[in-house]
């Protein structure tokens, strides 16, 4: 069992004044109704606000959620009242998001977007969020203190992903036990034979120059995160479990699913194929264990 364990106690003695900036950043597209979903879990998180640097990647055509943005004063003047908060607050909460609006391409895809955020991330750390994830509140503090730990030859820390939808149907209860089975035993046993971790596609930690270092994301693979953790291994680097759970909605329809695991299986044959271009550089540069 190799999860980088950071204890409550561990989270409890941390100095507030005395952390670093820790940028968020949170792709959307065509999802305008999880906007106010992001903003209270940002309120909800356990970590100074003043240090908080939110980045939400929008798309340049996808008008609807841009204006449910201006709607909500991310653009700056808010066009509503909170309920529970002086405007004067809101308007202070406002001032940790900044919305990046991606230029149109051929190319339109999550890791695109999220190399755009990463151009302007002012975060000494950085981590990418789905628009539907409920991360434990948490979650940062622990990677500062897991990060402060393992040292500079860590380059990702990866937390458990699961559901917070399991009992649905019964193929979101099939979803909840193969996410339990991937992050809590597989990917485990992968860090434990030291064998390089294909990334879930959230709650990834890096550090951020380590990440720009690195070349940050593929814009064109289909499963960008589990590119990069080969990459990573190819650095001479390695990726960490976390001890913190990252909820998210379960695919509910089976044709849904269909087409999500058509693009997860498209991108790991992508994947193999990149990184096979030349088998035995790969294996000169990973070894025969690795490899």
């Amino acid at each position: 069992h190799r999860t980088t364990f950071v204890s409550d106690e561990d989270v409890k003695k941390l100095n507030d004044e005395e952390l670093p900036i820790y940028t968020f950043l949170i792709p959307l597209y065509k999802e305008a109704k999880m906007l106010p979903h992001i903003m209270d879990n940002i309120n909800n998180m356990d970590y100074p606000k003043n240090r908080l640097d939110v980045k939400i990647l929008l798309e340049e055509d996808d008008v609807e959620t841009i204006n449910e943005a201006r709607r909500l004063g991310l653009f700056g003047n808010p066009e509503v009242q909170p309920k529970d908060i002086t405007l004067a607050q809101y308007r202070e909460f406002l001032k940790i998001f900044d919305i990046v609006v991606v230029p149109g391409a051929e190319v339109k895809t999550k890791p695109r977007a999220c190399n755009y955020g990463l151009l302007r991330a002012r975060g000494e750390y950085v981590v990418i969020y789905d628009a539907e994830d409920d991360p434990d509140p948490d979650q940062a503090k622990k990677a500062v203190i897991a990060f402060s730990r393992i040292g500079i030859g860590c380059a990702c820390l990866q937390s458990h992903l699961n559901f917070y939808n399991p009992r649905d149907n019964f193929l979101t209860r099939w979803f909840s036990l193969e996410y339990s089975y991937w992050y809590d035993y597989y990917l485990e046993g992968l860090d434990t034979i030291e064998a390089p971790i294909p990334l879930g596609g959230t709650s990834n930690h890096f550090r951020t120059k380590q990440l720009r270092e690195l070349g940050s994301w593929d814009p064109f693979n289909m499963t960008e995160d589990a590119d990069l953790g080969i990459r990573i291994y190819k650095k001479g680097l390695k990726t960490a479990m976390l001890n913190s759970f990252t909820h998210e909605e379960a695919n509910k329809e089976l044709w849904n699913w269909v087409r999500q695991r058509s693009r997860w299986c498209k991108g790991h044959v992508q994947t193999y194929l990149v990184h096979m271009r030349h088998p035995r550089k790969l294996l000169q540069k990973i070894g025969w264990k690795k490899f």
